[in-house]
């Protein structure tokens, strides 16, 4: 996507970018729609509440972000609200998994409390920042929720290089507060760069390679940040190793700078002392493996992408049953700390770090993501028993990953003129199965049993939950109806719409034909209506309570036909419907 930084594009953008998860503490303030300024007193009053400008767009994908961040540790300049606006509401955007964090900001006027739900700034001491333009603080309960919100705050910045606003750069830095702060300057830096600076050590196909990340990426960091998957759920279908490349280059990865004569990562790290080098690990269905992004492992000047398999049994049911609340996923990241760094806050951070990472870069590729953190030390005992982690890696979180499925939005032509509202919603059986099925008596990959509603177009609707995008064929069948089946039907993201065609009915004993015996029972409770004695709703073909005409006609129209009703490729709309 080309460079979208327009105000107007801003403004349609608003309304999905608003959309945020409530913090504790957080206050909504009044709404101001002024030019970007610098940041002070025309912009919020000590004692008062402003709304923040709307972010901007940039266009710049999370991949080239992620690739061309670096820290600069000698901060300055004057921020404009805009730029503040863009960097505030990344932080804001990501889920926290404790109790609680609160965002606060840090001006030339004072610190202000950050509302993600109204865009806003509110006083909350005179504290002003020491260096830069302005800094980001948190009060949370867990170090890991602070450092996913600090990884879309950096990136946020990166983008800013090339738009509208001034470049921003930008440094964590803990030395001398009671927790590391967030440091932006608005000075000159190197600019975006999709160069990429690693490629596996391991020759391609064998054990352990892995494929050269994407650096570029079509998509925008704002619209990702504004539509992050965040999932409790996940279809089960594997990943490729082009998407666990990605994933694992984007949570620790590689890249082009070097802090102190050491390879930088997509990631900070105090010091330059990577924390978490050789202890990330992987579970799929092929077994578990360690991340490496060094070569030789332990020498952090080099750098390297590949995996290492310390266990070829699939664990990943085991790791559901250990570790309560984790979802059940194609993949799980294992993020974990040496002994000799749990409880260290700047580690604990970069925790986040990868984490916060991973949830956007599996966003950016139509994955979904989940954090489990707060592991206890029995679970932790059992992650590494079950995977082979050495003793000395305490699993600190797990990342799940995964589709999250399309889902399929059905539409189907019920019969009966005279039906009444209440008539179109109807039970539907709702199947999918692997292209050329026998869809009548093999089993389906999918069943959902749905309930429809009446749509404007005057067809019938219902939506089933995410599927694995791919083709199938898809039968539907209602009560007294046959079933209908359209084949070879692609289900690609973002939602799949699919025109079933028109629901034959007179099917009364469900026989997969309309023939006598359907005649027989529709016979049997002729001109009875709901309540009387003998009435059979299976005979009320049209759903308004009496066995008449209408039901008559609609058998004698559908007479013989039986299952399945193939719809053709191409067909679709209400098909001729007798009076």
């Amino acid at each position: 996507m080309h460079r979208r930084t327009s105000i107007i594009l801003a403004s349609v953008m608003w309304a999905a970018l608003c959309q945020v998860r409530p913090l504790a503490g957080g206050a909504t303030g009044s709404v101001s729609d002024r030019a970007p300024t610098e940041m002070g007193p025309a912009l919020v009053n000590a004692q008062g509440a402003e709304q923040l400008p709307p972010p901007i767009v940039t266009g710049n994908s999370v991949e080239i972000c992620l690739n061309s961040r670096y820290s600069q540790h000698s901060l300055r300049g004057a921020a404009t609200s805009r730029q503040i606006s863009n960097i505030v509401w990344a932080a804001g955007r990501v889920p926290f998994t404790g109790t609680h964090r609160n965002i606060y900001v840090g001006t030339p006027t004072g610190t202000y409390l950050y509302d993600p739900n109204a865009h806003s700034l509110t006083w909350h001491s005179s504290q002003a920042r020491d260096e830069g333009a302005f800094f980001i603080r948190y009060e949370r309960e867990l170090d890991f929720d602070a450092g996913v919100s600090f990884m879309p705050a950096l990136l946020a910045s990166v983008s800013l290089w090339q738009s509208t606003e001034s470049p921003v750069a930008s440094c964590p830095k803990g030395l001398g507060h009671p927790t590391t702060r967030l440091y932006f300057g608005v000075q000159a830096v190197t600019g975006l760069t999709p160069q990429l600076a690693v490629h596996s050590s391991i020759p391609q196909g064998q054990p352990g390679w892995l494929p050269d990340p994407c650096t570029t990426g079509d998509n925008s960091l704002e619209e990702v940040l504004a539509n992050l998957n965040y999932a409790g759920s996940f279809v089960q279908a594997n990943l490729t190793l082009q998407q666990i490349s990605q994933l694992l280059w984007a949570g620790y990865g590689c890249t082009a700078h070097t802090p102190i004569g050491k390879a930088g990562l997509t990631v900070p790290s105090a010091y330059a002392r990577y924390y978490l080098t050789r202890s990330i690990y992987l579970a799929n269905e092929t077994g578990v493996y360690r991340y490496h992004n060094r070569n030789p492992s332990t020498n952090l000047a080099t750098r390297d992408h590949r995996i290492e398999q310390i266990n070829s049994a699939d664990v990943r049911g085991g790791l559901q049953s250990t570790v309560s609340g984790l979802p059940e996923a194609p993949c799980y990241v294992i993020l974990c700390l040496d002994s000799s760094y749990v409880g260290q806050e700047f580690a604990q951070l970069e925790v986040g770090f990868a984490a916060g990472n991973m949830l956007l870069q599996a966003s950016a590729i139509d994955l979904g993501c989940h954090f489990k953190t707060k592991l206890t030390g029995v679970e932790q005992a059992s992650i590494r028993s079950k995977t082979n982690i050495p003793s000395s890696h305490i699993p600190q979180a797990i990342v799940s990953i995964g589709s999250t499925g399309v889902p399929v939005s059905i539409s189907v032509v019920l019969q009966g003129a005279g039906r009444p509202d209440g008539g179109w919603v109807v039970p539907l059986a709702v199947k999918l199965f692997t292209p050329g099925a026998d869809v009548l008596n093999d089993a389906a990959t999918y069943e959902f049993n749905l309930t429809t509603t009446r749509a404007d177009s005057g067809a019938a609707e219902c939506e089933t939950a995410g599927v694995a995008p791919g083709a199938y064929d898809i039968t539907v069948v209602s009560e007294h109806t046959l079933v209908n089946v359209r084949r070879n039907v692609v289900v690609s993201a973002p939602r799949t719409l699919v025109d079933m065609g028109t629901l034959l009915e007179g099917n009364a004993n469900s026989d997969r034909t309309v023939d006598l015996v359907d005649y027989a029972i529709l016979s049997e409770c002729w001109l009875l209506s709901k309540g009387k004695a003998g009435y059979d709703e299976r005979a009320d073909f049209d759903r308004n309570e009496v066995i008449d005409a209408a039901d008559i006609s609609l058998l004698a129209a559908n007479w013989l036909a039986s299952c399945p009703v193939e719809i053709p490729v191409g067909a679709g709309g209400r098909g001729s419907e007798p009076h």
